[in-house]
């Protein structure tokens, strides 16, 4: 019982790093920002992270990118920055991606998909708002964990797991 206890305790506090280290991203860059401008977009508007800097917190190592997602399609995106004063280029707005530039920041947003065709590195792109099937093409589990400013996680395939097995 003590070892399950052990095992809970662990994990719990890793969750409360994991929390601790969105909110401090989210209060040492401008990245709140954006936040305000894709959620108030509309009303049913919604940014998270995703990705490597997820992941980077999750194994303790140092957040260098700060990659994003919404359930905006990318020209939505693009309004909702202009709207706000954010500059940004359309960098892979095919796929669906767009950077924002704030101070010397650069954040890359890009909108949830599926991938209707795919040859392995190229593929033909269907703008989503369905988080779970975004999260299904992503190229592994721990890189389709997704998390709100306040550093709330969303892991629709589990991909903690992963992580879990090796003492995090």
């Amino acid at each position: 019982m003590i070892k399950f206890l052990d095992r809970f305790i662990k994990r719990s506090n890793n969750l409360d790093y994991v929390a601790e280290n969105i909110k401090n991203l989210s209060k040492n860059t401008p990245v709140k920002k954006i936040f305000d401008s894709i959620n108030n977009f509309s009303t049913f508007s919604e940014i998270r992270y995703v990705g490597g800097c997820i992941r980077k917190i999750i194994k303790k190592e140092k957040v260098d990118d700060i990659d994003l997602t919404t359930n905006l399609n990318p020209h939505q995106v693009c309004e909702a920055l202009k709207n706000s004063n954010i500059i940004f280029h359309e960098t892979g707005i095919q796929y669906g991606t767009v950077t924002a530039i704030i101070d010397s920041f650069k954040f890359e947003i890009t909108s949830l998909r599926e991938d209707i065709e795919t040859d392995g590195r190229y593929a033909k792109v269907k703008f989503s708002t369905d988080w779970k099937k975004d999260a299904s093409r992503r190229d592994f589990t721990i890189n389709a964990i997704y998390s709100d400013i306040e550093g709330n996680l969303f892991d629709p395939y589990n991909g903690k797991k992963r992580f879990r097995k090796k003492g995090l």
